[in-house]
């Protein structure tokens, strides 16, 4: 393969845990196919910390490639023709995935795709073999199945489309009033010839004075028509950005709990920002770049019709003015790409350290994060720099060679009024329109930074609204009865099985419970029930006869409630943070806390129902957090309830007046307990699982049970 070619299926990765994907979608550009970012991180199982080798296993063969795992050494990779992902290890301790195309014999070196590095790397044999420790790779075949996404530009442009064609009328408006203005701009440089040519010579003083007037008029108008223009593009900016934001946020709440769990929180955040610089590059497209085409074609028309000369010395602008952006776009493109990263990571720092402030101050960490903070921000500033000195050099080439074309063009027109073939009006009115034509030029060119600012926030938006969906399921459900799993099993992607073989029962009116050690999987379990997580085997049955899978999700999810480990509370008071924006008084949730004894513990709150509970809860215990968020699962009125280790914070009082609660409540709806407290059990499980590598056991009473439980072994005296 041609170097060239080489440079063109290189892909530079956006964060550092996405180095396994960028291979993978390297060797896609290889392979002359693509499938998005999205997608690749799904099926592989990427996470904040990375991926495993398993994980682009299954995930290259999911779309398609044939992917075999060996483990090699470097004489047989000297002969191998088919691109591999190779496991190496930098600084003696980061992780890392590069791919290697092959052996060049010529240079003798190995050439190298790294995701971390801007261009096409060319190794020695020690250099590959001084980072390439676990002799681990992936061999990455083409196959006949490949998956094939050619029309990802095509939904692109029509995603665009879709939300610009509802301002076309105020885009079209506004390129018209423009073009309008544009003319008038040409006035001024007609008018300074007639003036100098004409009006002066005549010592006609009413004319002369007649000009000025109505060349005033035409200023007057230029300003009114100016103010209308920019009128329509702000009220298109309010209305287009309204419009994506609002749609990219419901496309990101839409998409399927997986992919939370793989994204930063500041990345996100970055990304609706991205709906400023794509809707402010439209606006200038419409408003400015048309305008400025237009200006060139309308100028050099009437330069070539003073002198052709002249005329095709102002043409011989457009090839050199192609030739920059060509030199400068891929530079700018690739310094937008680090500008909009390190953007990102530094939001997700700020997120982290202020979430993790506790933990910092604990631990008298603050020196060592403030300077990993600064740290960061500095590098963000370094490519913000980095990209502003490239835009600096970019517009001083092009002023530069602006200023060459308009010496020359004037040079010719001395030369042109010394020899009597143009007269003084003329040159000047010439050089007043070479300069609108430079001008207009160099917009453009100038222009590229902004295109290419908004491409890169474009492909970063679209890769998120592009991902699938959740799966909504067909069958209705309004009422529940029952739910059996027979012989589940789960795995995250690129990670080794977690459930293998789980069975249990939930019927309503029954307090099911399922218990193990940390990590077992009972979290995920009811991840799983929640349609969080696809399982890979068995079979979960609603009602003796509907497939979960089947079920329409949200009918589901009003039948199910849900007190997770981590509670999530609002900034918001007790009454909102209860209801959830659900429609309903403030009497309503009185009454319900009421009857159900929640008051007693609201009470203590300063203000009651009104207090004010502070963002994510800090003003509240973890005990205060699990009521308010039983209550809130309670007042949605679940016929199937999950409780995940719910009462893990409470004090003993409060514990006893929840599950007491439950157990009231349960003749309404189904309860599965999930915790690692046997104790808390005991009275009012009418069943309890153990779950224990990967499997559900149940031996008929609590005894009996726990006998056969290892793990449980040492509560049996308790218990008995």
């Amino acid at each position: 393969m041609r170097k060239g070619k080489f440079k063109k299926v290189h892909s530079q990765h956006h964060d550092q845990s996405d180095c396994g994907v960028v291979c993978l979608l390297t060797i896609l550009k290889y392979y002359k196919t693509h499938v998005s970012l999205g997608k690749l991180r799904e099926y592989s199982g990427t996470s904040k910390q990375g991926t495993t080798m398993l994980g682009l296993m299954q995930c290259g063969n999911q779309i398609g490639l044939e992917v075999k795992g060996y483990e090699s050494t470097i004489e047989v990779l000297k002969k191998n023709k088919v691109p591999v992902i190779l496991h190496t290890i930098y600084e003696e301790k980061l992780q890392h995935y590069i791919v290697c195309f092959g052996y060049n014999n010529e240079q003798k070196k190995f050439i190298i795709s790294n995701p971390n590095s801007s261009k096409i790397e060319y190794l020695k044999e020690e250099e590959l073999n001084d980072i390439w420790k676990s002799k681990a790779l992936l061999l990455c075949n083409e196959t006949d199945i490949l998956v094939k996404d050619r029309a990802q530009k095509k939904k692109k442009w029509k995603w665009v489309f879709n939300y610009i064609k509802e301002d076309l009328n105020l885009l079209i408006m506004a390129l018209f009033l423009g073009i309008f203005l544009a003319i008038l701009n040409l006035s001024t440089a007609i008018y300074s010839q007639k003036l100098i040519d004409v009006l002066l010579p005549s010592k006609n003083s009413f004319k002369i004075t007649s000009s000025i007037c109505l060349l005033l008029l035409l200023f007057l108008i230029q300003v009114f028509f100016g103010y209308l223009r920019s009128l329509f593009l702000i009220r298109q900016t309010k209305n287009f950005n309204t419009r994506v934001l609002y749609f990219f946020y419901s496309s990101l709440l839409k998409l399927p709990k997986p992919f939370f769990d793989t994204r930063k929180i500041g990345d996100m955040v970055s990304r609706m920002n991205d709906t400023t610089r794509i809707q402010k590059t439209i606006s200038k497209i419409i408003g400015n770049i048309m305008i400025d085409i237009l200006m060139i074609i309308v100028v050099s028309i009437a330069i070539f019709n003073y002198n052709k000369t002249l005329g095709f010395i102002s043409l011989s602008w457009i090839p050199v003015f192609i030739l920059i952006v060509l030199f400068f776009n891929p530079k700018i493109k690739k310094k937008q790409e680090l500008v909009m990263q390190s953007y990102a990571k530094n939001e997700s720092n700020y997120i982290d350290t202020i979430e993790g402030i506790e933990t910092i101050k604990i631990n008298n960490r603050e020196s060592f994060y403030t300077k990993y903070t600064s740290d960061i921000f500095k590098s963000f500033q370094k490519s913000v720099y980095d990209l502003g000195k490239l835009g600096l050099n970019y517009a001083a080439i092009s002023q530069l060679i602006s200023n060459i074309f308009i010496i020359t063009s004037l040079s010719y027109s001395i030369y042109l009024v010394l020899n009597e073939n143009l007269t003084a009006g003329v040159i000047i009115a010439i050089l007043q329109l070479v300069g609108i034509l430079m001008s207009s030029s160099s917009n453009l060119a100038l222009i590229n930074i902004e295109i290419q600012e908004a491409k890169v926030a474009f492909n970063r938006m679209f890769e998120f609204t592009s991902i699938e969906k959740e799966k909504q399921g067909s069958i209705e459900l309004q009422k529940f009865e029952s739910l059996e799993i027979n012989d589940l099993s789960f795995r995250f992607a690129g990670r080794s099985q977690l459930l293998k073989k789980v069975t249990l029962t939930i019927k309503k009116g029954e307090l099911s419970a399922i218990v193990g050690e940390s990590g077992s999987g009972k979290s995920t379990l009811g991840q799983i029930l929640q349609k969080f997580y696809d399982f890979e085997n068995g079979i979960i049955t609603v009602n003796k006869k509907d497939s979960l899978k089947d079920v329409d999700l949200t009918d589901w999810r009003n039948l199910v409630g849900v007190v997770p480990q981590e509670i999530t509370i609002f900034n918001g008071n007790v009454l909102d943070n209860i209801l959830l924006g659900k429609e309903d008084t403030p009497e309503n949730v009185v009454k319900f806390c009421q009857e159900h004894g929640f008051e007693e513990f609201i009470k203590e709150f300063p203000q009651g129902y009104a207090t004010i509970l502070g963002e994510e809860g800090v003003n509240l215990s973890g005990g205060q957090k699990q009521i308010i968020a039983l209550a809130r699962v309670l007042y949605k009125r679940p016929q199937l309830l999950i409780l995940d280790e719910a009462t893990a914070a409470m004090d003993r009082k409060t514990e006893k007046f929840s599950i007491g609660l439950i157990s009231k409540l349960k003749e309404q709806m189904g309860v599965l307990f999930i915790s690692h407290r046997l104790e808390t059990l005991k009275k009012y499980a009418d069943t309890i699982y153990v779950l224990e590598n990967g499997e559900t056991n149940i031996n008929g009473s609590h005894k009996e049970l726990l006998m056969t439980s290892n793990f449980y072994s040492d509560y049996w005296k308790e218990l008995a």
